[in-house]
């Protein structure tokens, strides 16, 4: 079954982006369900041994400290049914974090979809063209009006994601916290 690695935040900006999800799904911008708490993938699998994982991604979030991440802006990925989402300031920590996650796995890295990354925070999926343009205003207020520019995050876990897709279902999420210390 398919793995996604996710970079989770900490419990008041995950709060902050389920409300703006949920304000974009009550007001049909959206009619996605949202499956798993926001985040950024790192990324995926087809195939992985989810015991390889659990020792892998315990030791893994030893080894890093929470960090800031700033979503400096916000955008979206254009299509008939677009994908609107934050957009991380490039960083080192999250460049590095990634990175390690791939060295990690390389031994699973054949099935690895992502081979060129775009590292965003989703906000909604299926949004119509049409409508982008009223859902980035939600997204402007609710996030950059209230909580400022750049809205910033912390990175506090490494989540595992273990789904079925046709259906889309998830079988089980794992979370490691990131637990470093100095």
């Amino acid at each position: 079954m398919p793995v996604t690695i996710i970079l989770g935040f900490d419990a008041e900006s995950t709060h902050i982006i389920n409300q703006v999800f949920k304000k974009l799904k009550e007001n049909k911008f959206t009619s996605y369900y949202q499956f798993v708490m926001p985040h950024i993938t790192l990324t995926s699998y087809e195939t992985i041994d989810l015991q390889v994982i659990t020792e892998r991604l315990t030791q893994l979030g030893n080894s890093f400290a929470p960090f800031t991440i700033q979503f400096s802006s916000f955008g979206y990925f254009p299509s008939e049914e677009s994908v609107l989402f934050l957009s991380p300031k490039a960083d080192i920590d999250l460049f590095d974090i990634r990175q390690k996650v791939l060295e990690v796995f390389e031994d699973f890295q054949a099935g690895n979809p992502f081979k060129s990354w775009v590292p965003h925070c989703s906000l909604a999926l299926e949004v119509p063209l049409m409508k982008i343009g009223k859902a980035i205003a939600i997204v402007k207020e609710d996030i950059i009006m209230m909580k400022g520019a750049p809205f910033c995050v912390e990175a506090q876990s490494i989540c595992t994601v273990e789904f079925t897709t046709d259906p889309l279902i998830i079988i089980s999420t794992n979370e490691f916290k990131l637990k470093k210390t100095e």
